[in-house]
């Protein structure tokens, strides 16, 4: 019953209900005598009138307008319109009982039996539900949006006849109900009524005014029907009506061709083509007949004169450039044919893009070399700056290369030309960095988010922030870093690296603890063989003093961290220390998915890599690219290709982990073995030797 408007939906309605109800309500359709029904017998109610059907009609609602009572008509009223107010305030089980309740004192109450309809439907009664429209309709037939539903609900059901019968007296009811007509034309033609169709055609014709599009119609039905001299004269009386158009006479040509009448066909293409020569139809037209007659010679040579006629439309050239492809793919011919026609045209037209675009759409599919492809992107871009699909494939070629400064002087265009495209300052600003600008990184990315609207990628958004709030606290700018990365998690609050990083400079600030374990925990159960996660959440326990707790987190960052070092320089006690105990229940690890299948690995793992005291992440975050299939490009399969990645295997381990590995050592009273740890550190990090070497000399821990 999905024709049906639902009880919601009609909820809406809200005010606008109430004056068609009670003009209902004061009809002839609303009363009745509960005796009438109650037995499920019709009256008879007889009279001596012998009018017409529709007088005795009458008679009889008038009848039974006497029959019920005063006080029943008004209790009908009430319960009614009771029902509707229900219904508009969401109270649908009292508005179905009000309802049934109205129909028990007039089981004539045609809006009463339509609005259980609904509630009907909704409940899966599908039978009950069509009775209920049925009679509504029956009481009020001259109601058309009872009629309409129960046009919909035949439509929705396949069951054309009935739909035909409803639609027919619709049509006749209102006459200049053109999408009456239409809906009833499409009945027509689904039982093949011929003459049907052509009756509603001429009724719409009508109403709305002579035109080509009804012409064509009846040509069209006048060949469903195989009356050929019908369709002619119909399509040349529409020729003789424009005799300045020549459009027409082609179509007539067109006809011809179809009706296996070439050489009158060829007739009124010679004369349109002598009349004007750059008629696009005309040459099409013409480009057909050569084909057909097998003169290969002169459609190629056609062909060519509508691609290279500066007057042809972009429709036509490009339906000619698709035809050259076809036949060439099925003869299996050189993709340079093609391509030397594509040149042929942009000498003529240097900037027609949508040649250019086309071309560029061919090499993909023939998968021809990226340099080329490239070449012909900075062409199409030259001509159509804005086209950001076509700027997405060059990044991703530049990105595989690792051109970063190709990455950022395209991205820097493209934030130009699509400004509220975040994909380009991201990239743009991750090419800065790796180029070691990181004023202009930072700078690029404040003006992405100053870009950011409803429609902006979430994921994207959040990325940008994100690298806003690292590059904030590689400076010193602590109260700017923390909001931008409360910014990135309003936007995407599981975004696992701005959670650790937060986490971590909230912790060393001795901030807020209890909120910084609680982002830090999310990452451990993320992904619970990550070091850096394991390495925060730790140092955030032993800064809340919880040492032992911080001791089995800070092993399992020392396993993975120490299993890059050669196992003979570590004691027997250590390597026993850090071993995972079996009783030791392993983390919930739920593994975060890509957030986009098709997008690039990321490039900026030496960004992430200094997120935390300069040392590289063992995990690399997915960089979310933004959707911009809706930009206009054509060329298929325009966002960027996944990209070439320099595989980031570490060799040494952490020597930020190591440290922190030996303070908690040492905290727990585990002194040797923190000594040991503080030596291996030493060997990692020469930035801080002198408070390293203080600890090992004085064999404790020394807050900075």
């Amino acid at each position: 019953m999905a024709a049906f408007v639902t009880i919601a939906a009609m909820s809406s309605c809200g005010a606008a209900i109430a004056p068609m109800l009670m003009g209902g309500l004061t009809g002839a359709s609303s009363v009745a005598t509960t005796s009438m029904y109650s037995s499920g017998k019709n009256v008879n109610v007889k009279t001596k009138s012998k009018k017409t059907a529709a007088n005795d009609k009458n008679q009889k609602k008038v009848l039974a307008d006497a029959l019920l009572s005063h006080d029943d008509s008004l209790r009908y009223n009430y319960y009614f319109l009771e029902a509707i107010r229900q219904q508009n305030a969401g109270h649908y089980d009292a508005a179905y009982d009000l309802l049934r309740r109205s129909l028990d004192i007039n089981p004539q109450g045609a809006e009463a039996w339509y609005y259980l309809s609904m509630y009907q439907s909704e409940m899966d009664q599908d039978s009950l539900a069509r009775q209920s429209l049925e009679h509504a309709a029956s009481l009020s037939p001259k109601n058309s949006t009872y009629q309409e539903r129960l046009g919909q609900y035949f439509l929705h059901t396949r069951d054309y006849a009935s739909a035909k019968a409803v639609y027919e007296q619709l049509a006749d009811d209102h006459h200049t109900r053109t999408d009456v007509l239409r809906i009833l034309l499409q009945l027509y033609q689904q039982d093949k009524d011929y003459r049907g169709m052509l009756s509603a055609i001429e009724r719409i014709e009508r109403v709305e005014g002579k035109g080509e599009e009804f012409t064509l119609a009846k040509m069209h039905v006048y060949e469903l029907m195989g009356d050929k001299k019908s369709a002619w004269q119909a399509l040349k009386s529409l020729s003789d009506e424009h005799p300045s158009d020549l459009n027409y006479r082609v179509m007539m040509g067109n006809w011809l061709m179809q009706n296996e009448r070439q050489k009158e066909a060829l007739k009124l293409f010679t004369a349109a083509l002598r009349e004007e020569p750059d008629n696009a139809y005309a040459q099409s037209s013409m480009y057909d007949y050569y084909r057909a007659t097998g003169q290969d010679s002169l459609a190629r040579q056609t062909m060519r004169a509508i691609v290279l006629s500066p007057k042809s439309t972009t429709e036509s050239k490009s339906s000619m450039i698709r035809q050259a492809v076809k036949e060439n793919e099925e003869a299996n011919g050189d993709s340079t044919e093609i391509l030397q026609l594509f040149d042929d045209i942009m000498a003529v037209n240097p900037n027609d893009s949508d040649m250019m675009e086309m071309k560029v759409a061919y090499m993909n599919l023939k998968k021809m070399p990226e340099d080329s492809i490239a070449t012909a992107l900075r062409q199409l871009l030259a001509i159509m700056p804005e086209n950001a699909g076509a700027r997405l494939q060059l990044l991703g070629t530049h990105l595989r290369r690792q051109q970063y400064s190709d990455v950022a002087s395209l991205c820097h265009e493209g934030t130009l030309y699509n400004p509220d495209e975040m994909v380009f300052y991201y990239y743009e600003g991750l090419a800065y960095y790796n180029e070691d600008r990181r004023d202009d990184a930072l700078a690029t990315f404040q003006r992405g988010v100053s870009q950011i609207n409803s429609e902006s990628n979430a994921e994207l958004v959040g990325d940008l922030y994100y690298f806003m709030g690292d590059l904030l606290h590689q400076r010193d700018r602590d109260k700017e870093a923390f909001a931008a990365y409360d910014s990135c998690l309003q936007w995407v609050p599981e975004h696992m690296a701005c959670l650790n990083n937060y986490a971590y400079y909230l912790c060393l600030q001795g901030g807020d603890l209890e909120r910084a374990e609680q982002m830090s925990y999310k990452t451990v159960k993320a992904d619970p063989k990550n070091t850096n996660a394991l390495d925060t959440y730790a140092w955030i326990l032993f800064r809340q003093e919880r040492y032992a707790e911080a001791k089995i987190y800070i092993d399992q960052a020392l396993t993975l961290e120490l299993a890059k070092v050669d196992s003979t320089i570590l004691s027997d006690e250590l390597t026993k220390a850090i071993t995972p105990q079996t009783d030791v229940k392993p983390q919930e690890q739920k593994t975060e998915e890509a957030k986009n299948t098709d997008e690039i690995d990321d490039f900026e793992a030496e960004l992430l890599g200094e997120s935390k005291h300069d040392e590289q992440e063992t995990t690399k975050t997915p960089i979310a690219v933004v959707d911009v299939s809706e930009a206009k490009t054509g060329i298929e399969e325009t966002d960027i290709e996944e990209a070439d990645t320099v595989d980031v295997d570490e060799i040494t381990p952490s020597s930020v982990v190591l440290e922190h590995a030996g303070d908690i050592y040492a905290m727990t009273g585990e002194t040797d073995r923190a000594v040991e740890l503080w030596n291996l550190a030493l060997d990692y990090t020469p930035d801080r030797q002198a408070i390293i070497e203080k600890k090992i000399r004085l064999r404790k821990y020394m807050d900075d």
